[in-house]
């Protein structure tokens, strides 16, 4: 018995039970007006966010858009705190200074694809869905780290989902079938 209690005891040190995740939590696809990276642009942006309970060095992680290239843009050296959300910007811009924020050197297409983050051994660490997202709503999940995702009307850059309102769908304005003003009736 107390062979079996030693093993178990070795296998949660080394092997803990909770994972340590690092998720795409929050994307914005179309931003004209929700807020300006440090050049003053209007720029798309992804927001990662630590689930765990450890830091996590993201050195050698790829995020792409392009499912032929996992690691279209790679991340230095940056150290994502247990609950951090971390914005990266998707300008083209490609900037890699820890100190300053990241920019990848792709931008994301406003009708919707796939973005996915690989850890460096070639894993994915997590896939964003290609969804179609309106001008200057983000899609993201419903609360952070959850397998929920949703519309936000109200984006959360760099912050919490908790606090937004989401909703499983956006409908289209409606149209009508007569143009609108008086219509004149004759009465027979």
């Amino acid at each position: 018995m107390k062979k079996i209690t030693r093993i178990l005891f070795l296998l949660l040190v080394y092997f803990p039970l909770s994972a340590q995740n690092v998720l795409i939590n929050e994307v914005i696809t179309s931003n004209t007006t929700v807020i300006t990276d440090e050049d003053d642009s209007y720029e798309d942006w992804v927001e990662l966010y630590n689930t765990g309970t450890e830091a996590i060095n993201l050195e050698g992680y790829g995020l792409t858009d392009l499912s032929s290239n996992p690691y279209q843009w790679v991340f230095p050296a940056y150290w994502i705190e247990p609950g951090e959300h971390l914005l990266v910007w998707c300008s083209s811009k490609n900037r890699t200074d820890i100190n300053l924020p990241l920019h990848t050197n792709f931008k994301i297409s406003s009708g919707g694809e796939v973005i996915t983050l690989t850890k460096p051994n070639g894993e994915i660490e997590d896939s964003y869905p290609a969804v179609l997202v309106p001008q200057n709503f983000t899609y993201g999940r419903q609360t952070d780290g959850s397998t929920v995702f949703v519309y936000f009307p109200e984006p959360t850059p760099g912050a919490s989902n908790n606090t937004s309102t989401g909703y499983t769908d956006v409908l289209a304005p409606p149209t009508f079938s007569l143009s609108g003003g008086f219509i004149q009736r004759v009465l027979i």
